[in-house]
């Protein structure tokens, strides 16, 4: 298996379920009382890229290495694939500024929802079968 490729691995963000993310969409179209709002949704907790690596390996069973690379080769790989160079900007910049500042953790879910929001174990367990190749 490929060791997992990541820049600042130190950075610490709250990783969101896609579920929550659904979730609040839906409840925000169907649901009155959300007109005009906008939410910051984030997942529970906040976790660093080293964090998440051990956490897919405690899901899957297996020890897992990490292996940081640099901001600019992970720019170059997004926009090899694709992606705008302002998307890669802001999400490199985020996680250069979630290295100072962690990224915080909200209670949207809760709120919004009436119920935790879904953890990154979750996620990984739902998600399993790629990180076992």
């Amino acid at each position: 298996m490929a060791l997992p490729r990541h820049p600042l691995f130190t950075s610490v963000t709250s990783p969101i379920h896609e579920r929550d993310i659904a979730a609040v969409a839906a409840e925000a179209f169907i649901h009155k009382g959300h007109e005009g709002k906008s939410y910051a949704i984030t997942g529970p907790q906040s976790l660093s890229q080293f964090d998440r690596v051990r956490i897919i390996g405690e899901c899957i069973g297996r020890d897992l290495r990490f292996e940081e690379v640099s901001p600019e080769q992970v720019r170059a790989g997004m926009l090899a694939q694709g992606l705008p160079k302002e998307v890669s900007d802001r999400m490199l910049g985020y996680l250069s500024t979630c290295l100072a500042q962690p990224g915080q953790s909200t209670s949207t879910i809760e709120k919004v929802l009436g119920r935790s929001p879904l953890t990154f174990e979750q996620w990984v367990t739902e998600h399993a079968a790629p990180f076992r190749v």
